[in-house]
């Protein structure tokens, strides 16, 4: 999370870009322990206060470093569950398809980074919850209404606690080094979760 600029000299984006590559390298390198404003200057080629002009802590600037990734670019849009008319098959086809590109290699790594910045800077909290996971947490409750609305889900249950339970699993399976079992797992919550939220014959 970059500060507010602040009046006089205009920012130089390129300056801005070298300190991001070079924290990207560092995490790559040694993890989110591995980084430190002092090492991002040095690899960056900046001194340590143009670090702090434009980033007040470590985690804002992790947070930055791996939300202007390709990973997770900033023009990327949402994915959102396809309806089908079937609320369990597309819910069930949208945490696979998650779930594979949060394990595709070299994203772990990120995810993680990202996760220790939220634990450590409130800011950085802040955006992952709305870069990364408040949109497809919304995503999730508002396929969930739909399939209440068809009357394949009962509407009298928390569907927020619903995203939050399968989003919550993927990101634990990932954070926990089960990137590769964690489509299947995902897949199979949809169906325990949704198999108690059928609506009961009269």
């Amino acid at each position: 999370m970059s500060e507010t600029p602040k009046r006089g000299r205009p920012r130089n984006a390129a300056v801005d870009q070298a300190i991001l590559e070079a924290a990207r390298k560092l995490l790559g390198q040694g993890g989110y322990a591995g980084v430190s404003m002092e090492a991002v200057a040095a690899e960056a080629g900046v001194g340590k206060p143009t670090v702090y002009r434009r980033w007040s802590s470590k985690g804002a600037l992790v947070a930055d470093a791996v939300l202007h990734s390709g990973a997770f670019g900033a023009d990327e849009p949402v994915e959102e569950p396809s309806d089908t008319g079937d609320v369990e098959r597309d819910l069930r086809a949208w945490v696979r398809a998650y779930a594979e590109k949060m394990a595709a290699p070299g994203i772990t790594p990120l995810l993680l980074a990202l996760t220790a910045a939220a634990a450590e800077s409130p800011g950085a909290g802040d955006i992952l919850y709305r870069r990364l996971t408040g949109p497809r947490h919304r995503a999730l409750v508002e396929r969930l209404w739909a399939g209440a609305a068809a009357g394949q889900v009962r509407a009298d249950r928390s569907l927020e606690a619903v995203a939050d339970a399968l989003i919550g699993a993927l990101l634990y399976q990932l954070l926990t080094g089960n990137a590769a079992t964690s489509p299947e797992r995902a897949e199979n919550l949809v169906g325990t979760i949704l198999g108690g939220l059928r609506p009961t014959s009269p």
